[in-house]
């Protein structure tokens, strides 16, 4: 099987067994900002990976055929899905609340897929690609004829989705067991505002812009402790002082 992006992309099953079956596309990866631990609960921004597709000679015109298996655009609150035979199939979709898992797009298996929502039937057994990575993860079509969804983005903001409670990922092959509460909440002060997700193809790794417009201040600790002091040192000699 050929890996997919970093960060969460997954794996397809590519064989290139005839000018028709021609293999596939493994699923992108996600572009993620994390601050303090480097793992999927700590992250504040994050721009989805696209689903792979199937068939990539470019001397096939399968464009809205029987045999169009293009994958879903990763990005966006809700990433799209995918196609098979030139149908866009729009049931398994990643947002901002759910997906295949969190953090990881869905790999190619053999006998469907093991989400409770994902694909359960199965048809083809060459070249059948992988979904991308997000916030949470596209689905695979488990189709040789088929594209995988793209995974959604996720910026922490006021208007944010955070689910409650630990959410589980389980990886691309789901196969892994590790669920935590989202580490941020909204008042620890680490929002962000006027967000723009601008979709296209890059080459390399994912491109990211920060402006930070102004400056937060806060009091050290060593302020706060000393005015602390200082009142109670005061207030001692206010009330130990002779009354006149």
């Amino acid at each position: 099987m050929v890996h997919g992006g970093y960060g969460g992309g997954s794996f397809s099953f590519n064989f290139y067994s005839t000018d028709i079956a021609c293999g596939d596309g493994s699923g992108g990866g996600q572009t993620a900002v994390k601050f303090f631990e480097n793992d999927l609960w700590h992250r504040v921004i994050v721009s989805g990976g696209g689903g792979g597709s199937d068939n990539f000679n470019p001397n096939n015109n399968d464009y809205m055929r029987d045999d169009d298996g293009s994958g879903g655009s990763g990005g966006g609150q809700t990433a799209q899905g995918f196609w098979i035979n030139g149908k866009y199939i729009s049931r398994y979709l990643a947002n901002t609340t759910s997906g295949f898992t969190f953090g990881s797009g869905e790999s190619a298996q053999e006998f469907g897929s093991k989400s409770d929502f994902g694909v359960k039937e199965y048809e083809g057994g060459t070249d059948r690609p992988g979904a991308g990575s997000g916030w949470f993860g596209g689905f695979a079509s488990h189709n040789g004829n088929g594209g995988s969804g793209g995974g959604s983005s996720w910026v922490l903001s006021e208007d944010a989705d955070i689910p409650d409670g630990n959410i589980a990922a389980k990886g691309p092959f789901f196969n892994i067991t590790d669920e935590r509460p989202y580490f941020f909440r909204k008042t620890d002060g680490y929002l962000f505002y006027d967000i723009v997700n601008i979709p296209g193809v890059w080459e390399g790794n994912g491109k990211l812009v920060i402006t930070i417009l102004d400056k937060l201040s806060l009091p050290s600790c060593f302020s706060v402790c000393y005015l602390h002091f200082s009142y109670h040192l005061l207030f001692a000699l206010f009330t130990n002082s002779p009354i006149k």
